[in-house]
């Protein structure tokens, strides 16, 4: 029998039948009364009991879930991204020393260097990786933010961020994690579909410090044999990138890596995802750049400017966040654009349709110009 609670008025009501059931002298069981009264009083207390009861087992039934199978809710992710820093031509090498300081005007958040860099003399910029010191969204920003740094870079002209940073996670929430989890029950059964895509997923580098610089954020898995008779049942192709854009190979080798099998560092052996016999290719899924293009119409008593800043973060972020293969579809970017308050109208010129992509192919946000 399935577990019930009962509130106040089913107890008070279980208790005054029974009452009336097994005796005849008292008789008046009326709001108010003397016998109502003595039954209501411990009819609190044991509806207090169902509720505590309840929340109880609300909350047990995931932790010994999640314990069960060691599944941690994921941590917060520090924010990333690469720093052009562009100097005057200069005859002699430029350093810029690893844990150097970068800020920009009203930032809450500092980033650092993950490693020495140096600008090779006769260059006049190098693309830094940095860090936010904060993990969580908090050190997500814009493209095309000018920073400072410390210490000073001799010659420095610039450094602007050219691509956003948008890989900074908050710590994983409840319906994240369970959401992540039956993901995760699927692939308990290795060599499926679900199971390469999960493990995919798994994949990342960090640098000598720990930190986190690049992971897998999408993932495609391909049986060519579905489409085309001539290809091999036991051939799986799969298709990874990391959500900002210039999948690494060195992010690709380490998916193919988490897919066969490997031996870690303290030459613990981890098992694969793949079944045996399956020869399983990974590669950079194929970038497909989607430019748009409109006019914003702006309510009276609201800053156009700031809102067409605000419209192209939310286009960018839409068509970054896409998953390999997923279509951008029009009605959810003008949908996007007109949720921001102080938009009236929004009408796109491009694209003017939505936007396909194969198996393969992650759709990136291009050119997004906006008037």
């Amino acid at each position: 029998m399935a577990f019930q609670i009962k509130d106040f008025t089913s107890i008070v009501a279980s208790m005054i039948n029974w009452m009336r059931s097994t005796q005849t002298k008292v008789t008046d069981f009326n709001v108010g009364s003397v016998a109502r009264t003595l039954v209501e009083a411990p009819a609190i207390e044991i509806d207090e009991l169902y509720q505590q009861m309840f929340i109880g087992l609300k909350e047990a039934i995931p932790v010994a879930t999640y314990n069960s199978f060691s599944f941690s809710a994921l941590p917060a992710v520090a924010a990333s991204g690469l720093v052009r820093v562009t100097i005057a031509s200069s005859s002699s090498a430029t350093l810029i020393p690893g844990g150097s300081i970068f800020t920009y005007d009203n930032g809450s958040v500092s980033y650092a260097s993950s490693q020495d860099v140096t600008i090779a003399a006769g260059n006049t910029y190098a693309d830094v990786l940095v860090i936010a010191a904060q993990a969580g969204v908090v050190g997500n920003i814009a493209a095309n933010t000018h920073f400072t740094v410390q210490p000073t870079v001799n010659g420095i002209v610039s450094a602007i961020n050219l691509s956003p940073f948008i890989n900074g996670a908050d710590a994983e929430t409840e319906d994240a994690r369970k959401l992540r989890f039956g993901a995760y029950v699927q692939s308990l059964n290795r060599g499926t579909v679900a199971a390469l895509t999960y493990g995919l997923k798994t994949t990342a580098l960090t640098d000598s410090a720990g930190n986190l610089t690049e992971r897998v954020v999408a993932a495609s898995v391909v049986e060519p044999w579905l489409t085309d008779s001539n290809q091999p049942i036991s051939l799986v192709n799969c298709y990874v990138h990391n959500g900002v854009g210039g999948t690494s190979s060195a992010l690709v080798t380490q998916a193919k890596a988490v897919i066969y099998g490997y031996y870690d560092a303290n030459g613990n052996a981890v098992p694969g995802w793949k079944a045996a016999g399956v020869h399983v290719e990974v590669y950079a899924a194929t970038e497909q750049s989607v430019a748009v293009t409109g006019v914003l119409t702006a309510a009276a008593g609201y800053d156009k400017p700031t809102l067409v800043t605000q419209a192209t973060q939310a286009i960018f972020s839409y068509i970054q966040g896409l998953d390999i293969g997923a279509t951008a579809i029009l009605a959810e970017i003008i949908a996007l654009v007109m949720s921001i308050p102080g938009v009236v109208n929004f009408v796109p010129s491009s694209p003017t349709a939505d936007v396909t992509a194969t198996s393969q192919i992650k759709l990136m946000p291009g050119a997004i110009t906006i008037t």
